[in-house]
């Protein structure tokens, strides 16, 4: 399932629905990718190998951090999730410095960008660091949909009596 929304200030948003699992468990966690950045359309398709491939042959010291959000979801999506945590930590760094958003969109851009770490955090075994990125994130957006959901899903992992593992 992918939603598109209407895009705050500079940033074009799609949500992808992920379904992850193995063996018969699954899980459904959403990550979002930025529509204005290169390799949006690889994200779409669910193209991890050439979204990878056309944001890494770019100097990545010029890469914005919409790009760079975009990088964290390949390698989502390519299940490289210690490469993923690192590109969602270097785009919040470069979203620090943007000086063309406004507070409202710069506050949207960190709770997607902490919402896909949470994501990796998660799928890399780590519930504890993944609630707490996204907290962070609705800290910045009480109402982000992804945040929310993917929250409700961790909450569930980490209740007492929860059954973790293959099944």
């Amino acid at each position: 399932m992918i939603r598109k929304t209407v895009k705050p200030a500079l940033i074009g948003v799609a949500s992808l629905l992920m379904i992850l699992g193995a063996g018969s468990a699954s899980a459904d966690y959403r990550i979002t990718a930025f529509g204005d950045a290169i390799a949006y359309r690889a994200l779409l398709t669910r193209d991890a190998e050439a979204a990878i491939s056309a944001l890494g042959s770019r100097n990545s010291a010029i890469l914005k951090f919409d790009e760079i959000n975009n990088l964290c979801v390949a390698y989502i999506l390519d299940a490289n999730y210690s490469a993923a945590i690192a590109s969602c930590e270097r785009a919040l760094l470069k979203l620090e410095r943007e000086l063309k958003l406004t507070m409202n969109a710069e506050k949207s851009a960190k709770a997607s960008i902490y919402s896909n770490m949470a994501v990796a955090k998660a799928l890399a075994g780590d519930l504890t660091g993944a609630s707490e990125d996204l907290q962070q994130a609705l800290s910045f957006n009480g109402r982000d949909r992804n945040a929310l959901e993917n929250l409700e899903l961790i909450s569930a992992k980490r209740a007492p009596g929860a059954i973790a593992g293959n099944l």
